[in-house]
């Protein structure tokens, strides 16, 4: 599977590109659009008014459809001979482009062997989370923001397509919850598993991999907000509940459901987030809006244990 990341600054949408579709992930909770990705320049030609590549654009135009939308991970490149043959260029010049897709990790090259497609890697995703929340634990709100418009879907599709596997794995992983009410760690490791087994029951794999992506910086999130969650006077197995909800709507084949009750478990997450970071919420009190201009936190997020 291949696949490109972008974020559109102008809709707030979150892009994501794999082999040849785009999925976006709207800033709406609970949509997500599929369309046609636009053929490559290297096999359609280029648009009237834009300007013609030179060598070593062209050389990375074609390399980059190949990755994005021919060869499978672990495949191997044409020869560095059957490139110069095949785009008139030099030897160089597709030695300076092959080097231009290593250092952006979309391809490996070993000595004495022909560069291969990279295979799939989290790691960008994930440092990106987690240094944001390590930089300022008010970041785990943003990353509520990015659950809504991911995990609400991943809901609503799993409700039609769950197997017996995921089944399995998320009452398993209740299970583990219950058992691990006097173990924190062990009980925010299972609610992770249970988000991560939801995900693979949508059977999309975009969708597997941007939760998979997540969960070290979700692990930070759930400690706060179970934090604030305690402190709301709310037992954790209200939490179980709320994750149990979900199961049973997924299990009926109820989408709507299943949306609503993941769009109700992530409202009680805001709502402790806020009592975790002493942030005010907005709107009438029962419902959380967005968050008001936040002050900095008087403690690290370590000290609020």
């Amino acid at each position: 599977m291949h696949v490109r990341y972008d974020v559109s600054q102008q809709s707030g949408s979150t892009v994501f590109c794999v082999a040849d579709n785009t999925y976006q992930i709207s800033s709406h909770p609970g949509v997500t659009e599929s369309m046609p990705l636009p053929p490559s320049p290297a096999s359609s030609g280029r648009l009237k008014g834009v300007p013609p590549l030179n060598a070593h654009e062209r050389v990375v135009d074609h390399l980059e459809h190949l990755v994005f939308g021919e060869l499978a991970p672990g495949s191997p490149l044409p020869s560095e001979s059957q490139l110069v043959e095949q785009l008139g260029v030099s030897r160089l010049t597709v030695r300076e482009a092959v080097r231009s897709l290593q250092a952006r990790g979309l391809i490996e090259v070993h000595r004495g062997r022909r560069p291969v497609v990279a295979r799939l890697n989290t790691s960008a995703i994930t440092d990106f989370f987690a240094s944001s929340i390590r930089r300022d634990p008010r970041s785990v709100l943003d990353l509520l923001e990015v659950r809504r418009g991911l995990e609400v879907q991943t809901a609503t599709l799993a409700a039609g397509r769950m197997n017996r596997t995921a089944a399995t794995s998320m009452t398993e992983s209740l299970d583990a919850m219950h058992a691990s009410l006097d173990d924190p760690d062990a009980f925010d490791s299972a609610d992770v598993r249970f988000h991560e087994a939801l995900a693979s029951a949508s059977g999309n794999q975009v969708l597997t991999f941007l939760i998979e992506a997540m969960a070290l910086p979700l692990r930070e999130s759930r400690r706060q907000s179970r934090h604030g969650h305690l402190a709301r006077g709310r037992p954790l197995v209200a939490i179980i509940e709320e994750h149990r909800r979900i199961l049973e709507c997924v299990l009926d084949g109820d989408a709507k459901g299943a949306a609503e009750a993941m769009q109700a478990h992530l409202r009680q997450t805001e709502r402790s987030l806020h009592m975790t970071l002493d942030l005010p919420l907005a709107g009438n009190g029962s419902e959380p809006g967005p968050a008001a201009t936040p002050r900095p936190s008087s403690a690290p997020a370590d000290e609020q244990n």
